[in-house]
């Protein structure tokens, strides 16, 4: 169940990291609709983030405490800190699109 969770989660991040990537929020670079679908996403994950740090925090205590009883994990098992570290450039990304969209707010 745990490495259920696990991988849904560093899907889901995953996911939104992907998408954070590929938004422009630049005027001249899109359609003012992607424009607006862009910071609606933003806003999104802004939104997410806390429950997203506070299943991520219960997930690496769940994981912590198999392997403090020496537990085998299978030979897909996604670690919890790999899941940690791909919130930390969302974390990263989001930042910097949010400094992107704060620039170009005078702009329209």
């Amino acid at each position: 169940v745990l490495a259920e969770r696990i991988h849904e989660n560093y899907e889901k991040i995953s996911n939104a990291k992907n998408r954070l990537e590929g938004i422009s929020l630049e005027g001249s670079s899109g359609a003012t609709s992607e424009i607006v679908l862009g910071v609606t996403f933003l806003q999104e994950v802004t939104q997410q983030l806390p429950s997203w740090h506070k299943r991520m925090k219960e997930l690496a205590d769940s994981e912590k405490l198999l392997k403090r009883q020496r537990h085998t994990f299978r030979g897909d098992w996604v670690e919890a800190s790999l899941v940690g570290g791909q919130l930390q450039q969302v974390e990263q990304l989001l930042a910097k699109r949010n400094r992107t969209m704060q620039e170009q707010v005078p702009l329209l």
